[in-house]
Parts: structure tokens; sequence; C-alpha cells
């Protein structure tokens, strides 16, 4: 079997995974979905993620509670652990102090700020918080927007729609763009572009939680449903679209300028959405443009908006 055609049946089992994360995973059940034996699958998994299936489910639990620790106050911190899929609030506690090196009641209490750049407007204080804040550390926090512009701010349906995905796994400052570009030419090939054609990314973890080498990014291209002739041996995926927030950029951003997104997710997470009456209801997208490099093959890939998954309070 094909390079291609494993990491397709991989990546089958990745969004089985993400929609089903808080389930029950047994080995025998996963190996299922990727058509392979355990044994093969096991091996192949491995070799695409770097990661035993076992590790990687684990780590995604955990790294979802820690997102859900921060941004959801009201949930006590037993609740979080059963909805992340741990059976017990004792091995939850264990596993998230040997992943993060503190415990959920201290990274809920502020340990997270080690990480992040500013402290979530309604999360608790705490010793540590205090601490740092005596100690004159006074960056982490403020009461006005610094990076949005809040006329700039909207909220939207986004459509559902069938799209063909590229992914990237890695740094979100490099790589992104060959995946787009490998996509871009793919679908020009094939005559999918249109003017109304919706292209976006989905960075599938928070880059302050996510080592930096084990972070997934998908690039996503809408095609017709009825269509799919011209998607051959593709594998096609649903997006659920949805009301989003939605802050445009006045000058579209390049991925090697990540750190003026991740200012502008920042506030957006920490800031607007507290304040807003909604939460959010899971990863961010963000609205791309393509633009062919003129006398080359080259594509020149930006980023024209960020969005979030929101529903009311």
């Amino acid at each position: 079997m094909s390079g291609k055609e494993q990491y397709k049946q991989i990546h089958k089992v990745l969004e089985y995974i993400e929609e089903h994360l808080n389930d029950s995973l047994p080995l025998e059940k996963l190996a299922k979905v990727s058509t392979y034996s355990v044994y093969h699958f096991q091996r192949t998994f491995k070799a695409v993620t770097g990661e035993t299936p076992a590790g990687y489910i684990k780590r995604l639990r955990l790294e979802n509670a820690a997102h859900f620790l921060i941004y959801e106050q009201q949930i006590p911190v037993t609740q979080v652990a059963i909805m992340c899929g741990f059976s017990s609030l004792s091995y939850f506690t264990y596993s998230f102090n040997e992943y993060f090196h503190t415990s959920p009641k201290k990274w809920r209490e502020g340990a997270y700020l080690e990480r992040f750049p500013r402290e979530y407007h309604d999360s608790k204080k705490s010793k540590f918080f205090s601490k740092k804040k005596k100690e004159g550390s006074e960056t982490n926090t403020y009461n006005e927007f610094k990076w949005l512009d809040l006329t700039k701010v909207e909220t939207i349906d986004l459509p559902v729609c069938a799209t063909v995905n590229r992914q990237s796994i890695g740094p979100y400052t490099i790589g992104i763009p060959d995946a787009w570009e490998d996509l871009y030419h793919w679908a020009k090939s094939r005559e999918l572009l249109k003017p109304d054609t919706l292209i976006f990314g989905i960075p599938r973890n928070n880059p302050y939680i996510t080592p930096p080498e084990k972070s997934r990014y998908d690039c996503r291209l809408e095609i017709n449903p009825n269509g799919r002739s011209h998607v051959e041996d593709e594998a096609v995926y649903q997006f659920q679209g949805g009301k989003h927030v939605v802050y445009k950029f006045d000058e579209p951003v390049r991925y090697s300028e990540r750190g003026k997104l991740i200012e502008c997710y920042s506030e957006l997470y920490s800031f607007w959405l507290p304040r807003s009456g909604y939460r959010y209801l899971g990863n961010p997208v963000e609205l791309v443009q393509l633009e062919p490099v003129t006398g080359s093959l080259s594509i020149e890939c930006k980023i024209k908006a960020i969005c979030l998954a929101i529903e009311p309070k």
C-alpha cells in the first residue's frame, strides 16, 4: 500500500479520534476505522504521527482539559476530567501533573500564565497569580483591547460544506504554505477554484498548550458535493459551519507573522469572549486567500480573518 494511501487511512482515524475523543477508544475499534490489522495499524499510526495511539489520545485529552480549565470556569475539575475521557479524578490529576508539571487546580487558578501571554478575564485569582503581580509582572493583564478593533468584530454563519484537505504537522509558522501550494495546484488543475470558493485553515491545537512539533493544521478547500467525480481518490470531509465570531484584517497576514494572529486570538478568547454572552465551541477557523506568484508556480497564502465557533452561554 502506498504512503499516500496509508496517510489517508491514518488521517481518517485522527478525524475519528477528534470526533469521539471523550468516548472509549480501544485499539481494536481504531484499527477497524483504518481497515488495518491491529498490529499494522499501531506501526503505521506511529510512523505517521510519531506517537502511539494510546499516547496520542491521552495527550489530546489532557490538552483539551487544560483548555476547559481556563475557559470554562464554572465546570468543576472532576467534571472536566470525566468530560475529557478520564475514568477517575485521581488518574486525571496524576496524568495532568505528569504532562503540565502542575495540578489541574493550580493550572486553573493561574499556573497557565507561565505559558499564556495574558490572563483570561473571568479566571480566578490565585496565590500564584498574586505572587506574580507582587513581583512586578503586570504585562499579563490589561483592561483594554490592544490588537483588536471592535468595529471589525462581527458574528456570521459559515456554511456547511464538503471539503478536500491537506494537513501540516509542525510549528504553525513554517510548513503550512507548502500544504496550501499542494492543495491549490490540485484544485486548479481540476478547475475547482471559483471566485466564491470557501478556503480556510483550521489550527487543531493551541500553541500555548501543544508542543510545536506535534501541532496539526488543516488546509481545507470547499468542493461541490454534486461533482465529486473530480476528487477521484481524495477523502472528502464535512465542515459543520455554524455561528462564528469573525475578526477581519485590513491587510491579510502571512503565516510567518503568526505572532500578530496569536495576540488577536488571545484578546478574542481572554477579553471579548467572557463579556460577549457567548462560549466557544471548538477549533478556530482562519479564512485564507491564495494568490499565484507571477512568473512562477509558487503561491502566496495569507490569512484574511480569524473566526471562533460560538454559541450563547
